[in-house]
Protein backbone atom coordinates (compact mmCIF):
# COMPACT_ATOMS: atom_id res chain seq x y z
CA UNK A 1 0.00 0.00 0.00
CA UNK A 2 1.21 3.36 -0.76
CA UNK A 3 2.35 5.39 1.76
CA UNK A 4 3.86 8.20 0.26
CA UNK A 5 0.16 10.72 1.09
CA UNK A 6 -0.35 9.86 4.90
CA UNK A 7 2.02 13.14 5.74
CA UNK A 8 -0.66 15.03 3.89
CA UNK A 9 -3.85 12.97 4.91
CA UNK A 10 -2.16 14.13 8.45
CA UNK A 11 -1.90 17.68 7.89
CA UNK A 12 -5.83 17.91 6.82
CA UNK A 13 -6.63 16.12 9.73
CA UNK A 14 -4.65 18.74 12.18
CA UNK A 15 -5.75 21.66 10.46
CA UNK A 16 -8.86 20.50 10.85
CA UNK A 17 -8.60 20.66 14.47
CA UNK A 18 -6.92 23.65 15.22
CA UNK A 19 -8.22 25.57 12.62
CA UNK A 20 -9.94 28.80 14.08
CA UNK A 21 -13.03 30.01 12.15
CA UNK A 22 -16.81 31.84 13.08
CA UNK A 23 -19.90 29.88 11.83
CA UNK A 24 -21.68 31.13 8.62
CA UNK A 25 -25.19 30.30 7.39
CA UNK A 26 -25.08 27.68 4.88
CA UNK A 27 -25.56 28.05 1.40
CA UNK A 28 -27.52 25.30 0.58
CA UNK A 29 -27.47 25.41 -3.26
CA UNK A 30 -26.98 22.00 -5.40
CA UNK A 31 -23.23 22.40 -6.76
CA UNK A 32 -20.93 20.23 -9.48
CA UNK A 33 -17.69 19.40 -7.97
CA UNK A 34 -15.01 18.40 -11.20
CA UNK A 35 -12.01 17.06 -9.94
CA UNK A 36 -8.69 15.71 -11.40
CA UNK A 37 -6.97 12.68 -9.19
CA UNK A 38 -3.61 11.11 -8.57
CA UNK A 39 -4.14 7.52 -7.87
CA UNK A 40 -1.66 6.07 -5.84
CA UNK A 41 -2.14 2.50 -7.02
CA UNK A 42 -2.17 -0.61 -4.66
CA UNK A 43 1.25 -3.01 -4.80
CA UNK A 44 -0.63 -5.85 -5.67
CA UNK A 45 -2.31 -4.65 -8.46
CA UNK A 46 1.17 -4.61 -10.19
CA UNK A 47 0.43 -1.39 -11.98
CA UNK A 48 2.12 2.30 -11.78
CA UNK A 49 0.50 4.84 -10.16
CA UNK A 50 -2.00 6.64 -12.71
CA UNK A 51 -4.16 10.21 -12.88
CA UNK A 52 -8.14 10.27 -12.81
CA UNK A 53 -10.81 12.69 -13.11
CA UNK A 54 -14.43 12.93 -11.45
CA UNK A 55 -17.80 14.95 -11.22
CA UNK A 56 -19.92 15.24 -8.30
CA UNK A 57 -23.27 16.43 -7.99
CA UNK A 58 -23.79 17.72 -4.27
CA UNK A 59 -26.34 19.65 -1.68
CA UNK A 60 -25.45 20.89 2.03
CA UNK A 61 -28.15 19.10 3.92
CA UNK A 62 -27.68 21.08 7.62
CA UNK A 63 -24.14 23.21 9.10
CA UNK A 64 -22.42 19.63 9.48
CA UNK A 65 -23.37 17.44 6.18
CA UNK A 66 -23.22 17.62 2.33
CA UNK A 67 -24.43 15.01 -0.08
CA UNK A 68 -22.53 13.82 -3.05
CA UNK A 69 -23.28 11.53 -6.29
CA UNK A 70 -20.04 10.65 -7.89
CA UNK A 71 -18.70 9.56 -11.12
CA UNK A 72 -15.22 8.74 -11.58
CA UNK A 73 -12.57 7.25 -13.49
CA UNK A 74 -9.30 6.44 -13.50
CA UNK A 75 -6.26 4.31 -15.72
CA UNK A 76 -3.00 2.61 -14.66
CA UNK A 77 -0.19 0.99 -16.63
CA UNK A 78 0.27 -2.51 -15.85
CA UNK A 79 3.73 -3.50 -15.91
CA UNK A 80 2.78 -6.92 -17.68
CA UNK A 81 1.38 -4.60 -20.01
CA UNK A 82 -2.12 -2.66 -21.15
CA UNK A 83 -3.75 -0.42 -19.44
CA UNK A 84 -5.77 -0.96 -16.15
CA UNK A 85 -9.14 1.22 -16.34
CA UNK A 86 -11.44 1.83 -13.49
CA UNK A 87 -15.00 3.28 -13.42
CA UNK A 88 -16.84 4.15 -10.52
CA UNK A 89 -20.29 5.61 -8.83
CA UNK A 90 -20.59 6.18 -5.27
CA UNK A 91 -22.29 8.20 -3.00
CA UNK A 92 -20.84 10.32 -0.41
CA UNK A 93 -20.88 12.34 3.37
CA UNK A 94 -18.89 15.13 3.72
CA UNK A 95 -18.85 15.88 7.39
CA UNK A 96 -17.71 19.82 7.75
CA UNK A 97 -15.62 20.08 11.71
CA UNK A 98 -15.74 23.97 10.73
CA UNK A 99 -17.47 25.68 8.18
CA UNK A 100 -15.04 28.62 7.50
CA UNK A 101 -14.78 30.44 4.20
CA UNK A 102 -11.59 30.96 4.81
CA UNK A 103 -10.53 26.89 5.76
CA UNK A 104 -13.65 24.30 6.08
CA UNK A 105 -12.42 20.95 7.24
CA UNK A 106 -14.06 17.64 6.40
CA UNK A 107 -14.32 13.98 6.98
CA UNK A 108 -15.90 12.04 3.87
CA UNK A 109 -17.59 8.96 4.08
CA UNK A 110 -18.67 6.90 0.60
CA UNK A 111 -19.40 3.97 -0.35
CA UNK A 112 -20.66 2.45 -4.13
CA UNK A 113 -20.15 0.58 -6.85
CA UNK A 114 -16.63 0.02 -8.90
CA UNK A 115 -15.76 -1.41 -12.55
CA UNK A 116 -12.39 -2.47 -13.49
CA UNK A 117 -11.02 -3.70 -16.58
CA UNK A 118 -7.37 -5.35 -18.12
CA UNK A 119 -6.52 -6.63 -21.37
CA UNK A 120 -9.57 -9.97 -21.78
CA UNK A 121 -11.16 -9.41 -18.45
CA UNK A 122 -13.33 -7.03 -16.17
CA UNK A 123 -14.80 -7.19 -12.24
CA UNK A 124 -17.50 -5.69 -11.17
CA UNK A 125 -17.06 -5.01 -7.11
CA UNK A 126 -18.26 -3.12 -4.32
CA UNK A 127 -16.31 0.09 -2.93
CA UNK A 128 -15.98 2.08 0.06
CA UNK A 129 -13.59 5.15 0.45
CA UNK A 130 -13.34 7.45 3.55
CA UNK A 131 -10.86 10.56 4.02
CA UNK A 132 -9.98 14.07 4.90
CA UNK A 133 -10.47 17.09 2.73
CA UNK A 134 -11.18 21.00 3.22
CA UNK A 135 -13.08 23.76 0.89
CA UNK A 136 -11.73 27.20 0.51
CA UNK A 137 -13.89 30.22 -1.13
CA UNK A 138 -12.68 31.65 -4.01
CA UNK A 139 -15.91 33.69 -4.70
CA UNK A 140 -19.58 33.57 -4.16
CA UNK A 141 -20.10 30.55 -6.48
CA UNK A 142 -16.92 28.67 -6.80
CA UNK A 143 -14.72 27.05 -3.77
CA UNK A 144 -11.71 24.83 -4.30
CA UNK A 145 -11.28 21.49 -2.77
CA UNK A 146 -9.08 18.89 -2.19
CA UNK A 147 -8.93 15.89 -0.71
CA UNK A 148 -7.29 12.61 0.42
CA UNK A 149 -9.59 9.47 0.32
CA UNK A 150 -8.50 5.79 0.70
CA UNK A 151 -10.64 3.77 -1.58
CA UNK A 152 -11.09 -0.16 -0.62
CA UNK A 153 -12.48 -2.51 -3.54
CA UNK A 154 -13.14 -5.95 -4.11
CA UNK A 155 -10.97 -7.97 -6.66
CA UNK A 156 -11.67 -11.08 -8.80
CA UNK A 157 -9.70 -10.51 -12.13
CA UNK A 158 -7.15 -12.61 -12.86
CA UNK A 159 -3.26 -12.69 -12.47
CA UNK A 160 -4.44 -10.21 -9.70
CA UNK A 161 -3.45 -10.96 -6.08
CA UNK A 162 -5.69 -10.26 -3.18
CA UNK A 163 -9.92 -10.42 -2.90
CA UNK A 164 -9.81 -6.90 -1.91
CA UNK A 165 -7.53 -3.95 -3.12
CA UNK A 166 -7.28 -0.38 -1.77
CA UNK A 167 -5.72 2.63 -3.18
CA UNK A 168 -5.03 6.27 -2.58
CA UNK A 169 -6.84 9.08 -4.31
CA UNK A 170 -5.54 12.68 -3.85
CA UNK A 171 -8.25 15.39 -5.49
CA UNK A 172 -7.94 18.42 -6.39
CA UNK A 173 -11.03 20.68 -8.04
CA UNK A 174 -13.95 23.21 -7.65
CA UNK A 175 -17.27 23.32 -6.02
CA UNK A 176 -19.40 25.66 -8.35
CA UNK A 177 -22.81 26.45 -7.27
CA UNK A 178 -25.77 25.96 -9.41
CA UNK A 179 -28.23 28.69 -9.37
CA UNK A 180 -28.55 32.02 -7.58
CA UNK A 181 -27.67 32.80 -3.44
CA UNK A 182 -30.67 32.38 -0.92
CA UNK A 183 -30.23 35.97 0.70
CA UNK A 184 -29.34 35.60 4.36
CA UNK A 185 -32.67 35.67 6.73
CA UNK A 186 -31.79 37.70 10.02
CA UNK A 187 -32.60 35.53 13.09
CA UNK A 188 -34.64 37.23 15.39
CA UNK A 189 -32.97 40.96 15.12
CA UNK A 190 -34.71 42.78 12.58
CA UNK A 191 -31.95 44.27 9.86
CA UNK A 192 -32.15 47.93 8.95
CA UNK A 193 -32.69 49.08 5.63
CA UNK A 194 -30.36 52.02 5.84
CA UNK A 195 -28.24 53.94 9.00
CA UNK A 196 -29.84 54.70 11.95
CA UNK A 197 -28.97 57.74 13.95
CA UNK A 198 -27.51 56.91 17.42
CA UNK A 199 -29.95 58.35 20.13
CA UNK A 200 -28.34 59.96 23.08
CA UNK A 201 -28.60 58.36 25.96
CA UNK A 202 -30.04 60.03 29.04
CA UNK A 203 -28.83 58.29 32.23
CA UNK A 204 -30.75 58.82 35.08
CA UNK A 205 -30.05 61.53 37.23
CA UNK A 206 -28.94 60.80 41.17
CA UNK A 207 -30.61 64.09 43.00
CA UNK A 208 -29.23 65.13 46.37
CA UNK A 209 -32.54 65.63 49.15
CA UNK A 210 -31.39 69.51 49.27
CA UNK A 211 -32.03 69.94 45.81
CA UNK A 212 -35.03 67.86 45.30
CA UNK A 213 -36.63 70.04 48.21
CA UNK A 214 -35.50 72.86 46.80
CA UNK A 215 -36.96 72.21 43.30
CA UNK A 216 -40.42 71.45 44.70
CA UNK A 217 -41.97 74.67 44.26
CA UNK A 218 -40.27 75.53 40.43
CA UNK A 219 -42.49 74.52 37.82
CA UNK A 220 -41.81 71.15 35.71
CA UNK A 221 -41.11 71.15 31.80
CA UNK A 222 -42.08 67.60 31.36
CA UNK A 223 -44.09 65.90 32.92
CA UNK A 224 -42.72 63.28 35.50
CA UNK A 225 -43.93 59.64 34.27
CA UNK A 226 -45.08 57.49 36.83
CA UNK A 227 -44.71 53.84 35.52
CA UNK A 228 -47.61 51.18 36.93
CA UNK A 229 -47.36 47.94 37.58
CA UNK A 230 -49.60 45.94 34.58
CA UNK A 231 -50.47 42.68 35.58
CA UNK A 232 -51.41 41.73 31.86
CA UNK A 233 -48.79 40.74 29.50
CA UNK A 234 -48.38 43.15 26.71
CA UNK A 235 -50.29 42.06 22.90
CA UNK A 236 -50.14 43.96 20.03
CA UNK A 237 -54.34 44.74 20.85
CA UNK A 238 -53.70 46.01 24.66
CA UNK A 239 -50.36 48.04 22.89
CA UNK A 240 -52.11 49.42 20.18
CA UNK A 241 -55.24 50.65 22.44
CA UNK A 242 -52.98 51.98 24.84
CA UNK A 243 -50.80 53.85 22.65
CA UNK A 244 -54.06 55.42 21.13
CA UNK A 245 -55.46 56.68 24.28
CA UNK A 246 -52.40 57.68 26.08
CA UNK A 247 -51.69 61.06 27.58
CA UNK A 248 -48.38 63.40 28.94
CA UNK A 249 -47.69 61.63 32.14
CA UNK A 250 -48.74 57.87 30.89
CA UNK A 251 -46.84 54.95 30.68
CA UNK A 252 -47.15 51.61 27.98
CA UNK A 253 -44.99 48.55 28.93
CA UNK A 254 -44.61 47.07 24.99
CA UNK A 255 -41.96 44.84 25.91
CA UNK A 256 -41.51 42.59 29.07
CA UNK A 257 -39.82 38.95 30.06
CA UNK A 258 -40.07 36.52 27.12
CA UNK A 259 -39.30 39.13 24.43
CA UNK A 260 -36.00 39.19 24.67
CA UNK A 261 -33.44 35.95 24.86
CA UNK A 262 -32.29 35.73 28.33
CA UNK A 263 -29.20 38.06 29.14
CA UNK A 264 -29.73 39.57 25.96
CA UNK A 265 -30.76 42.57 24.07
CA UNK A 266 -32.08 40.92 21.23
CA UNK A 267 -35.54 40.76 20.23
CA UNK A 268 -37.45 37.51 19.60
CA UNK A 269 -40.16 36.91 17.29
CA UNK A 270 -42.92 37.19 19.39
CA UNK A 271 -41.63 40.67 20.31
CA UNK A 272 -42.05 42.01 16.44
CA UNK A 273 -46.00 41.81 16.04
CA UNK A 274 -46.27 44.30 19.54
CA UNK A 275 -43.61 46.90 18.22
CA UNK A 276 -45.16 46.89 14.85
CA UNK A 277 -48.71 47.81 15.91
CA UNK A 278 -46.88 50.43 18.65
CA UNK A 279 -44.47 51.68 15.52
CA UNK A 280 -48.43 51.73 13.33
CA UNK A 281 -49.71 54.03 16.32
CA UNK A 282 -46.94 55.97 16.99
CA UNK A 283 -46.68 56.54 13.32
CA UNK A 284 -50.72 57.94 13.65
CA UNK A 285 -49.65 59.94 16.21
CA UNK A 286 -47.26 61.76 14.95
CA UNK A 287 -46.75 65.00 17.40
CA UNK A 288 -46.36 62.81 20.40
CA UNK A 289 -42.92 62.62 22.11
CA UNK A 290 -41.54 59.37 23.99
CA UNK A 291 -38.87 58.21 26.13
CA UNK A 292 -38.37 54.56 25.77
CA UNK A 293 -37.22 52.98 28.98
CA UNK A 294 -35.35 49.72 29.63
CA UNK A 295 -34.91 47.92 33.10
CA UNK A 296 -33.98 44.57 34.20
CA UNK A 297 -34.02 42.62 37.35
CA UNK A 298 -31.30 42.04 40.11
CA UNK A 299 -29.66 39.27 38.71
CA UNK A 300 -26.11 39.74 37.78
CA UNK A 301 -24.37 43.65 39.21
CA UNK A 302 -25.84 46.55 38.86
CA UNK A 303 -23.25 48.09 36.20
CA UNK A 304 -24.08 45.17 33.79
CA UNK A 305 -28.03 45.44 34.46
CA UNK A 306 -27.16 49.31 33.67
CA UNK A 307 -25.62 48.54 30.43
CA UNK A 308 -28.36 45.69 29.44
CA UNK A 309 -31.37 47.89 29.97
CA UNK A 310 -30.10 50.78 27.51
CA UNK A 311 -29.28 48.09 25.06
CA UNK A 312 -32.98 47.16 25.15
CA UNK A 313 -34.27 50.41 25.27
CA UNK A 314 -32.53 50.97 21.91
CA UNK A 315 -32.98 47.63 19.94
CA UNK A 316 -36.71 49.05 20.60
CA UNK A 317 -36.02 52.53 19.11
CA UNK A 318 -33.93 51.29 16.13
CA UNK A 319 -36.84 49.29 15.23
CA UNK A 320 -38.46 51.81 15.35
CA UNK A 321 -36.85 53.64 13.04
CA UNK A 322 -36.82 51.02 10.56
CA UNK A 323 -40.03 51.05 10.51
CA UNK A 324 -39.90 55.55 9.23
CA UNK A 325 -40.22 57.20 12.57
CA UNK A 326 -38.64 60.37 13.44
CA UNK A 327 -35.25 59.82 15.80
CA UNK A 328 -36.17 63.40 16.72
CA UNK A 329 -39.25 61.42 18.87
CA UNK A 330 -37.36 59.80 21.04
CA UNK A 331 -35.35 59.86 24.26
CA UNK A 332 -33.51 56.60 25.09
CA UNK A 333 -32.92 55.67 28.58
CA UNK A 334 -31.74 52.83 31.00
CA UNK A 335 -32.44 52.34 34.31
CA UNK A 336 -31.19 49.01 34.99
CA UNK A 337 -31.93 47.37 38.37
CA UNK A 338 -32.99 50.46 40.23
CA UNK A 339 -37.17 50.68 39.28
CA UNK A 340 -38.45 47.28 39.78
CA UNK A 341 -42.50 47.32 39.13
CA UNK A 342 -42.57 43.84 40.86
CA UNK A 343 -40.60 41.75 43.71
CA UNK A 344 -37.21 40.74 42.32
CA UNK A 345 -36.95 38.00 44.98
CA UNK A 346 -39.38 35.64 42.98
CA UNK A 347 -39.02 34.42 39.51
CA UNK A 348 -41.83 35.35 37.66
CA UNK A 349 -41.25 39.14 39.53
CA UNK A 350 -37.94 38.95 38.21
CA UNK A 351 -39.38 38.25 34.94
CA UNK A 352 -41.91 41.23 34.42
CA UNK A 353 -38.87 43.68 35.23
CA UNK A 354 -36.95 42.84 32.40
CA UNK A 355 -39.16 45.43 30.58
CA UNK A 356 -39.05 48.19 27.90
CA UNK A 357 -41.44 51.12 28.63
CA UNK A 358 -42.97 54.28 26.49
CA UNK A 359 -42.87 57.01 28.46
CA UNK A 360 -45.54 59.53 26.82
CA UNK A 361 -44.13 63.41 27.16
CA UNK A 362 -46.53 65.52 25.05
Amino acid sequence: MPRTCLPLCLAIGLAGLFASAAAETVDDRWYLAPTLSRVLADSDRNADDGWGAGLALGKPLNNKWNLEFALRGNTLDRKAGGEYDQYGLGVDGLYFFKRDPAFAPFAVLGAGYLRSNIPGASDDSLMANAGLGFLKRLSDNADLRADARYRWAGNNLPGVAGNGLGDWLLSIGLNIALGAKTPAIPRTEPVMARLMPEPEMVKPEVVRPEIAKAAVSEPETRPEAKPQPVEAAPTPERVAEQLRQAKPGDVVVVLRGVNFDFDSARLRPEALPILDEAARVLGQRGKLKVDIVGHACSIGTEQYNQGLSERRARAVYQYFLARELSAGRFAVKGYGETRPAFDNATRTGRERNRRVELHILD
